[in-house]
């Protein structure tokens, strides 16, 4: 049963805002299922009322989703999604656990649960910092649009900039490994993983990071990584958000790829 709810809800999330209406061959495709299998749950959510079949044989969703969509609390926001998962997040690495954004074209703390060791990472809700130093600065600044990286950039006074070409590189390694980890690079002695999650159109607005003590964290690098992908990819999930790098249909419930395991 649990399984057949699982793939009813894959049909539901194989459309897209520019896949609208999907033929039958199109959906069983995307969500990797046979004709067969396919058939029989679309049909069966079309006798419920909840896909148009239209005068081609296609698919779309019915406005019976509509109404259900607007049932979705009103001021459900990242914080409250985001909270539970932290705090899980804080239990198993035992470091201080920070939700960010950008604001500005800096890094803003939107929430934190510390660490219950002696030895703490102190950061404040509120407090921004710069994005170009740092995981999780970072992070964010790997999926800022080309140009909006080229203005914090040049807005940053020439001592403080990294090399330039530097920087791209990772960026770039960030985006394809999908995590960040720096140490030491923006308070001395402290070590940072950070992940990204994902909005409904692929794109990233805010990030989850694990900070901590260089003495503890850098020899769990490889693990927090991986306790990362389970956090952010729950949280994207929750917000309706898809990792634009997962293949597949639902690819954000399926465990991390080779690629973006700690390397």
């Amino acid at each position: 049963m649990i399984r057949s709810v699982e793939r009813a809800l894959a049909i539901f999330e194989a459309f897209e805002p520019n896949h609208t209406m999907l033929s039958l061959q199109e959906i069983g495709k995307r969500i990797k299922l046979s004709k067969a299998t396919t058939y029989r749950l679309v049909n069966c959510l079309y006798e419920l009322g909840y896909l148009v079949r239209l005068d081609d044989s296609r698919y779309c969703l019915s406005l019976k989703v509509t109404r259900l969509s607007g049932v979705v609390h009103s001021t459900i926001g990242i914080r409250e999604i985001a909270r539970p998962v932290m705090l899980e997040l804080v239990r198993t690495t035992g470091e201080t656990v920070t939700l960010n954004t950008v604001v500005d074209g800096q890094r803003l703390c939107v929430e934190v649960f510390d660490t219950p060791s002696p030895l703490m990472s102190i950061v404040r809700p509120g407090e921004q910092t710069p994005l170009l130093k740092g995981a999780t600065g970072k992070m964010l600044l790997a999926h800022l649009p080309k140009k909006e990286v080229d203005r914090i950039w040049r807005d940053t006074p020439p001592r403080e900039r990294p090399n330039r070409a530097a920087l791209d590189r990772d960026l770039a390694k960030y985006r394809e490994q999908g995590y960040a980890h720096t140490s030491g690079e923006r308070v001395f002695g402290v070590t940072a993983v950070s992940a990204p999650i994902y909005n409904i159109d692929g794109g990233v607005k805010y990030s989850i990071s694990v900070t901590g003590p260089a003495v503890r964290v850098d020899l769990h690098v490889r693990k927090f990584a991986e306790f990362l992908f389970e956090a952010t990819r729950s949280i994207t999930n929750r917000l309706g958000g898809r990792d634009p790098s997962a293949s597949g249909q639902n690819a954000e419930c399926q465990a991390p790829k080779n690629r973006r395991r700690a390397a």
